[in-house]
């Protein structure tokens, strides 16, 4: 286009040229200058119709559920029970720690717990009638030995009086007596105590002591339980960091596991574009790379844009065959709700720092429009604000011009035309050519007929000849 625009300047300037010889060369020579002066243009209409975009998102596939999976306890790798790329289900044994000393330490504390739940069955049941029995008879013994403390004291003293006796063996008779009465007095209030059962603080401790060892047993448990790595989820072993005779440590992860059956694309809609999204929708998504198209579910919108000034948009795929992987390259497709729209060629409008806008040419003139943008289709760009459609708008020459610029519209067919009958070889002609006037030139150049060239108010004659030996700019010599 670039070289159908400098033809048709050429041409304009050749124009200019010939004028020159004209019956009013004042007035010629003003509409010269004001013709070199104007840009050559392209225009095409703004037209208002029903416009629906067949929209397509690039992301990539994700898997939603992703789990990096560490131990929850310290020991040394026995055994790797599954490979990458196995499917898993949930629950399932991946590796497997080696832990005698957990093993052990379970096997003690469950030996507690059973010693406790003895301590409070005794504590709950009452005392046993054996052990009653045992009690009254030592009731009974200690009984007749406070009796017959009593009779050697009452005889020691009868002797004592008589004077048969010291004082000592008396107070010897005393402690005899009070030692017997206590021991009788102790055996009454642990009968007692018997036939009522245990007090609440003895049952209180038991209780505590056996919660307390069933605590310890099954942290054991855990811990043993624990030297088998399971996979929390359904899915694909996605890679094995531990290996048989390593050691490692509580929290170390040792696999990872991906659920690949339902997977996610993160697709980034403009503002003119996330409208015609909404949670629910259906769209197509296309894997280019396993060759697969299948529907899926826009499950949230962003209310808000991003750094890049898009809106993130998640749509869940369904991925029951596995064909797909994470990290694939994926084409969301929707097409979007027919609306009346301004259109104009996408090749029109110019964007720069942000501002978008448009060359509308009134007269000989290209006046600067601002223009806020929508949707496009790839050729078409939608209008929403600065034209009101019939304008017509600047697609070639734009990037040249400035704000009410000097134009001239040309005819794309016409151009095309005026290129072809300038497309001779390269090489050296003599093109003699008559004008108003009577005048006569010799003209050397890349152009063998340049006849065609000749001032309206003359007869052109072609006589030269092309043959390929240069290609130096065309040059005329007005002869008489």
């Amino acid at each position: 286009m670039n070289r159908t625009i400098r033809n048709i300047t050429m041409g304009l300037l050749v124009l200019a040229v010939v004028s020159g010889c004209s019956s009013n060369p004042e007035g010629a020579n003003r509409r010269n200058a004001q013709a070199a002066r104007a840009v050559p243009v392209e225009v095409k209409k703004a037209v208002k119709e029903e416009f629906a975009v067949q929209m397509s998102l690039s992301g990539r596939l994700e898997a939603i559920q992703q789990v990096e999976i560490p131990s929850k306890a310290t020991g040394r790798v026995q055994q790797l029970l599954v490979k990458v790329g196995d499917k898993v289900k949930s629950g399932q044994p991946l590796v497997v720690l080696d832990g005698e000393e957990l093993r052990i330490q379970m096997q003690k504390s469950q030996a507690s717990m059973m010693s406790a739940k003895a301590r409070y069955a005794e504590a709950t049941e009452g005392t046993e009638a054996e052990v009653l029995a045992q009690t009254a008879n030592s009731l009974a013994d200690l009984q007749n030995k406070a009796n017959a403390a009593k009779v050697d004291l009452e005889r020691a003293q009868k002797l004592f009086s008589e004077g048969a006796i010291s004082t000592a063996e008396v107070e010897k008779a005393k402690l005899a007596l009070a030692t017997a009465q206590t021991n009788l007095e102790n055996q009454k209030q642990k009968a007692q105590q018997e036939k009522k059962g245990p007090t609440q603080a003895a049952l209180d401790s038991a209780i505590a002591t056996l919660k307390q060892s069933e605590a310890d047993y099954a942290l054991s448990q855990l811990n043993v339980s624990n030297l088998t790595i399971k996979s929390p989820i359904d899915g694909i072993v996605g890679s094995l960091t531990a290996t048989v005779g390593e050691n490692v440590s509580n929290n170390a992860v040792v696999a990872q596991v991906i659920n690949l059956s339902t997977m996610k694309v993160t697709a980034k809609a403009s503002e003119g574009q996330v409208g015609q999204f909404e949670p629910g929708q259906s769209v197509s998504v296309k894997i280019p790379s396993v060759n697969v198209t299948v529907n899926g579910k826009i499950t949230s919108v962003s209310p808000m844009a991003d750094s890049s000034k898009s809106y993130p948009i998640e749509i869940e795929v369904a991925n029951t065959d596995l064909k797909a992987k994470a990290g694939m390259v994926a084409s969301v497709e929707v097409k979007g709700n027919p609306h009346q729209a301004i259109l104009v060629p996408r090749e029109a409008v110019i964007t720069k720092a942000q501002n978008s806008y448009v060359f509308v040419v009134e007269g000989d003139k290209a006046k600067q429009v601002t223009v806020t943008t929508g949707e496009s289709d790839g050729t078409r760009i939608e209008i929403l604000t600065g034209l009101q459609g019939g304008e017509s708008v600047v697609v070639q020459g734009q990037n040249t011009l400035t704000g009410n610029a000097t134009v001239a519209v040309i005819d794309p067919n016409q151009a095309k035309n005026a290129a072809g009958k300038k497309s001779g070889g390269n090489g050296q002609g003599n093109g003699g050519w008559q004008g108003q006037g009577g005048g006569q030139g010799n003209g050397q150049g890349s152009q063998g007929g340049t006849g065609d060239q000749a001032n309206p108010g003359g007869q052109a004659n072609p006589s030269g000849q092309t043959n390929s030996t240069g290609n130096p700019e065309p040059s005329a010599t007005p002869k008489g």
